[in-house]
């Protein structure tokens, strides 16, 4: 299942058809018609042309190519512990100030303020040592499963071209590309270190098409926003841990994204599931029975669920309807299986991060018993 990988172009395709598309659902109660028609509400997230600034002629940009090579070498392939010798220091030099040495070691002002116990910023001297603050990494421990540690990365990139506005005028600034990912890794246990390869191989392939998408949209058009803001092209993907056993671990990507010709941004939910025994990933279709009609009986319950959730239309009965691939975002967690869906796919305007949660015990008679959820089932109320 390795993440569900639609395409950008295509994600961003089937939300222009989502707003003026023709409705193709396979109900015969329903009367077929635009979407444009059923849902006038609907304002999905759809694409422009790109602004053409003045005088602008196509062109390379090799230090960009540079920028984001550096960017992809920080996803590390595993982190490297140095040896204790003290903490990292730094000494104030003339011209000095906070911010500028907190840029330098790609940390926050107030994080050297913590780090030296400061409580005013500008009361720097000349010669003062200052302790250099470590890179924050979240610890977390499961009760019943591995220790997860979630790294971070942040890069912002200049791309030293003048930013313009919507309107076409310069914004006062050069424009940046900014990337936060965070993202988990586990401390054991069996093939954790397969799935920390997977996963990290997840992260490099999705900031190189972000970075590799904007770097030819700048070479053709330049730097300008949609927006009057310089902050115009960004990609934020937040991993959470849904299930952390020494049996399975499950994470979900919370990810969001703005491109120059995007009226706004964009949201989606990708989704991965590990047996730690293999450090495979599990298919929807490796938690029932194949035996059972398993799949048009989570279509039904996704379906009767999806109808008393806010923006769902009649998009659902094709986008949960009863095709494995409808089902390829999942979650296992204590509490049931959590179904996302992919945007516009069950409805408009709000649907870009649907996930609902079905409890075990309604698929139990579906259920594989040796399958990866059979203990869930028993121990979920």
């Amino acid at each position: 299942m390795l993440f569900c990988r639609l395409s950008f172009l295509a994600l961003l395709i089937l939300g222009v058809s989502a707003c003026g598309g023709t409705d193709e659902v396979q109900q015969e109660s329903l009367v077929t018609t635009t979407f444009a028609e059923l849902f006038p509400e609907n304002q999905s997230t759809t694409t422009l042309p790109s602004l053409d600034i003045p005088g602008w002629e196509p062109r390379e940009f090799p230090e960009l190519e540079e920028k984001k090579a550096e960017c992809l070498s920080q996803v590390a392939i595993e982190p490297v512990e140095a040896q204790e010798e003290g903490p990292q220091t730094v000494t104030v030099k003339s011209g000095d100030t906070l911010g500028v040495i907190a840029k330098r070691f790609e940390t926050t002002v107030d994080d050297f303020m913590r780090a030296n116990s400061m409580s005013d910023a500008n009361k720097l001297k000349v010669g003062q040592t200052l302790i250099v603050p470590r890179k924050r990494s979240e610890e977390r421990e499961f009760p019943d499963g591995p220790t997860v540690l979630m790294q971070d990365l942040a890069c912002n990139i200049n791309t030293g071209l003048a930013a313009y506005g919507p309107d076409l005028q310069p914004l006062g600034g050069s424009g940046k590309i900014e990337v936060y990912v965070s993202w988990p890794r586990i401390e054991g246990p069996r093939e954790s270190p397969k799935v920390n390869g997977r996963v990290r191989g997840l992260v490099q392939a999705e900031i190189k098409s972000f970075l590799e998408e904007i770097i030819k949209n700048i070479e053709k058009s330049g730097y300008a926003c949609r927006a009057f803001i310089d902050r115009c092209m960004w990609l934020q993907e937040n991993y959470e841990v849904m299930l952390a056993t020494d049996d399975y671990f499950s994470v979900r990507n919370n990810r969001r994204i703005l491109f120059p010709n995007l009226v706004s941004d964009q949201s989606e939910i990708k989704t991965e599931t590990f047996d730690l025994s293999t450090g495979e990933v599990i298919g929807i279709e490796d938690l029932f029975n194949p035996n059972s009609d398993w799949l048009t009986a989570l279509s039904e319950i996704a379906i009767t669920k999806l109808k008393n959730e806010q923006w769902t239309d009649e998009r659902m009965f094709t986008g949960a309807g009863p095709q494995i691939s409808n089902f390829s975002r999942f979650n296992l967690t204590k509490g049931g299986l959590l179904l996302s869906f992919a945007p516009f796919t069950v409805g408009g305007a709000g649907t870009n991060d649907m996930t609902i949660t079905i409890p075990y015990s309604q698929l139990d008679a579906y259920l594989d018993i040796t399958g990866p959820v059979a203990m869930l089932s028993r121990n979920s109320s």
